[in-house]
């Protein structure tokens, strides 16, 4: 179908539409005046007047933030399999010139890519991709991978360029390479466990403790191989440091190759100095074994007159059920994406035994995954990794909607309009507004 198809069918099902994308429009032109302020004629009286509307805080991270600074675009917002009207997860971070980001990578990656950008700008989008985080390793979340890197690869095998990282639990890496044994993947691997605070700090306090030996710069900044220190003098090294029974670096290298590890660790750094942030930490949730969140933050700022504005931070929860480790990696975050596999019924309570599956399935409901939020401060929330029982709009209690957003395929958050954010959601209940009114 044509777009003008779409549109003319749009308008002729909700006459009101016409009035809503007016209104919509406001809140972007309004942001130089009273953004809060959205007029509401008598063709949308049927949509309720949310009372915080009317919010003027603003992080200092987005004080004079760019539109070409960051983009958060989700690709795939169902769970278990895809549907006619979901895909299953995958979120594209986009940081522009400085490159990309993909948060999973479910089955139809790719796809969704092309659909949301047109082929060339898709394979310009893989081209760029600096790394790629995998939560854990059931299939949603991840059989999407390899076709990524397979493209990828091809399109980069003329120019001079550096294996992507692949962050993720340590199952994927034999999964990654029983496919390798078909074709080269060009990838670097990087075990999830290595990339949590504690694993990042004891990597530094091995490099402050090995510096009289080799160098920070023969681990992190050297482009070539010629002082690198070798297989056995780092394994000499690391045996001593982490000899201590239950020591902080015992549990640090308690999995794989130190060598590999520290391979990994370098390119993360170069990674993250390249695409201008300052760190992507991962940390253990409740799911399923190696199971993980992963926190994103950039890098501080000064503005014209030399003022340090803080970085953006961006918390995405991968499927847990709510916990501490979430609540801590969320405090402050400037935008928390949280699985809500499980909804609450409109104007009602929990629909009948959806608390009780998410507790067997270990997901978590909208309202648990919202007062995660809450509870961390997080600024804005957008909840995603729906059960595809729902696969236009989930049900959802407005009460709990004070600073948070319904993720759909496609949809496509730009930093700079996380402000409005939640001021959307009246219009997707007038753009679904025949479903929910079923749904009552």
């Amino acid at each position: 179908m044509a777009h003008a198809e779409i549109i003319d069918e749009l308008h002729s099902e909700i006459p009101d539409i016409v009035v809503a994308a007016h209104n919509v429009s406001q809140l972007w032109s309004a942001s130089t005046g009273s953004i809060g302020g959205i007029s509401y004629t008598q063709d949308v009286t049927n949509m309720v007047k949310e009372p915080w509307l009317n919010e003027k805080t603003l992080p200092s991270c987005l004080e004079n933030i760019k539109r070409d600074d960051l983009e958060i675009v989700l690709l795939g917002t169902g769970s278990s399999q895809p549907s006619k009207y979901r895909n299953v997860s995958s979120i594209y971070i986009n940081l522009f010139s400085k490159g990309g980001l993909l948060f999973d990578c479910g089955e139809g990656t790719l796809g969704q890519l092309k659909r949301r950008y047109g082929v060339d700008v898709a394979d310009n989008a893989v081209r760029a991709l600096r790394c790629i985080w995998i939560s854990h390793i059931h299939a949603d979340h991840h059989t999407g991978l390899a076709r990524i890197l397979a493209l990828r690869r091809d399109l980069l095998k003329e120019e001079p360029h550096d294996p992507v990282l692949v962050v993720g639990p340590r199952q994927l890496k034999r999964f990654l390479d029983a496919y390798q044994r078909l074709e080269d993947l060009d990838m670097m691997f990087l075990d999830s466990w290595h990339t949590t605070e504690a694993s990042l700090n004891a990597f530094e306090v091995l490099i402050d403790s090995n510096k009289d030996h080799f160098t920070t710069g023969d681990l992190i900044n050297s482009e070539d191989n010629s002082n690198k220190p070798t297989n056995s003098q780092m394994a000499q090294k690391i045996d001593f440091t982490s000899s201590t029974r239950g020591s902080y670096m015992q549990s640090y290298w308690r999995s794989g190759c130190p060598v590999d590890n520290a391979a990994g660790m370098k390119s993360l750094k170069k990674v993250l100095y390249d695409i201008g942030l300052e760190a992507l930490i991962s940390f253990p949730v409740v799911h399923c074994p190696h199971a993980f969140g992963v926190v994103l933050k950039a890098a501080e700022r000064t503005n014209s007159i030399g003022q340090v504005i803080p970085g953006w931070k961006i918390v995405y929860s991968g499927d847990t059920r709510p916990c501490l480790e979430l609540v801590e990696a969320s405090h402050g975050a400037t935008l928390l994406i949280h699985e809500a596999s499980s909804c609450i019924k409109l104007f009602a309570t929990f629909e009948d035994g959806m608390v009780e599956e998410a507790v067997a399935k270990n997901h978590s409901t909208t309202e648990e995954a919202i007062e995660v939020g809450n509870s961390a401060g997080a600024y804005r929330i957008i909840l995603t990794h729906f059960s595809q029982r729902y696969p236009k709009i989930p049900v959802f209690d407005e009460v709990h909607m004070r600073n948070t957003c319904i993720a759909f395929d496609m949809m496509s958050v730009n930093v700079a309009d996380l402000p409005v954010l939640p001021r959307v959601l009246p219009y997707l209940k007038l753009l679904f507004r025949n479903m929910v009114e079923e749904d009552r």
